[in-house]
């Protein structure tokens, strides 16, 4: 007899949240369960979206979620940040202890949940598949938030040792982090299986303007878009984008747009508002079911890390991006994933962060060459759909899955 295959998802955001880790997770979730596997959750309150607070047990089209309370500090604020995380973690292990769950699939998000995985594989020789977004402490040292040779980022160190140690599976969303995990703490291919993130190429896909109520409602019919759409967080080199729109304003056809929330959102809407750009339209996340609107709004399609996170991260946003048939902008380092994808398909253009002078130039290039923007537009929905469709990375998690049975 065949038995389905469980897993117990465990993350800090999951539906409703609007940021890329909850979207993905959750079309991961309701993918996964009609392909004959039984999902449930653990995670949080919806932090992001300013929703009441959610029942403590609740179900997602066919999805059981448990929510664990923890403390809801300003997560603009690093300390009440890392108050948030602690909580959560130390919650969500206590009521892991207590209950004799399926295999457990741990995320990166908060960057101490997998030690929660390595605990219980070895209390109750429990199995789990860490998926790892982000490299910590790695991130966090150039984020600024520890020293690179503190005490803290040593212990660190060696806590992620035991943690690749003991999952059985480690899913990285690219080759550049897989090198990195790999450069830190030794050849662990046989466990570490590279899957990139994806889009739902049948929900986001390329929309005429003249079709497209969200640009008329935001007069964007006429205009080329710049967009950046998703978290407005630390991650992310924003400040050049806001130095590049202060350039480009003589241009008045030209609209750059922002659309999310997150801890720099303040900051940069305050350095427009002190160079007085006229430029610049900043909207807050948008509901779930306007995003094939939204994302299909621009003509180019902001792709940013913060330099020296290359190898790090990959950003959610190219693939959202390369959906929308959007040209790309990666204000990127050299080497990066998103770099080598931009080069390959040739679906934009790649400048180092904090070159103003160059992203103008590409832009202008783009701006003025209709017949251009049309190819790199069309090549960007080409990669998508030849690479990153949600049904090429589903079959791959479920292949992972099974084997942790």
């Amino acid at each position: 007899m065949n038995i389905s295959p469980q897993i117990t998802m465990v993350s800090k955001y999951f539906y409703p949240e609007p940021c890329s880790t909850g979207q993905l997770l959750m079309e991961l979730g309701l993918e996964l369960q009609r392909r004959g596997c039984k999902v449930n959750v653990i995670t949080g309150q919806a932090s992001l979206v300013g929703h009441k607070k959610l029942p403590s047990r609740g179900n997602h089209e066919g999805i059981e979620i448990k929510r664990v309370w923890c403390t809801s500090l300003n997560n603009n604020k690093i300390q009440g940040k890392a108050i948030n995380r602690v909580t959560f973690t130390t919650l969500v292990f206590l009521h892991l202890l207590l209950k004799k769950n399926p295999p457990l699939f741990v995320t990166s998000d908060p960057p101490f949940l997998c030690w929660i995985g390595m605990v219980l594989k070895k209390l109750r020789n429990r199995k789990f598949i860490y998926l790892l977004y982000d490299v910590h402490p790695d991130a966090s040292v150039k984020l600024g938030y520890l020293k690179s040779r503190s005490l803290v980022r040593k212990i660190w160190d060696q806590i992620n040792k035991l943690v690749y140690k003991e999952a059985d599976f480690i899913i990285v969303p690219g080759d550049c982090v897989k090198k990195t995990i790999e450069r830190q703490f030794g050849n662990i291919s046989h466990k570490m299986i590279v899957i990139h993130n994806w889009a739902d190429g049948s929900f986001i896909k390329p929309i005429n303007k003249n079709n497209n109520w969200f640009c008329k409602k935001y007069g964007l019919n006429d205009k080329f878009v710049v967009m950046y759409s998703g978290n407005i967080g630390r991650y992310h080199d924003l400040e050049t984008v806001i130095l590049v729109a202060e350039k480009l304003k003589h241009l008045e056809d030209i609209k750059f747009v922002f659309i999310g929330e997150g801890d720099k959102k303040a900051k940069i809407m305050q350095m427009a508002q002190d160079l007085r750009l006229k430029n610049i339209l900043f909207l807050p996340f948008q509901p779930r079911k306007y995003l094939p609107y939204s994302l299909t709004c621009g003509d180019v399609s902001i792709v940013t890390l913060e330099k020296g996170l290359e190898g790090l991260s990959v950003p959610c946003k190219i693939y959202t991006a390369l959906a929308a048939g959007q040209a790309v902008w990666g204000l990127i380092g050299n080497g990066s994933e998103v770099a080598e994808i931009i080069k390959k398909y040739k679906c934009g253009f790649r400048i180092d962060q904090g070159d103003v002078n160059s992203a103008v130039r590409n832009l202008v290039k783009l701006y003025s060459d209709k017949e251009l923007l049309a190819t790199t537009k069309k090549n960007a929905r080409k990669c998508f759909e030849k690479n990153f469709d949600k049904s090429l990375a589903i079959e791959k998690y479920l292949e992972i899955i099974k084997k942790v049975q």
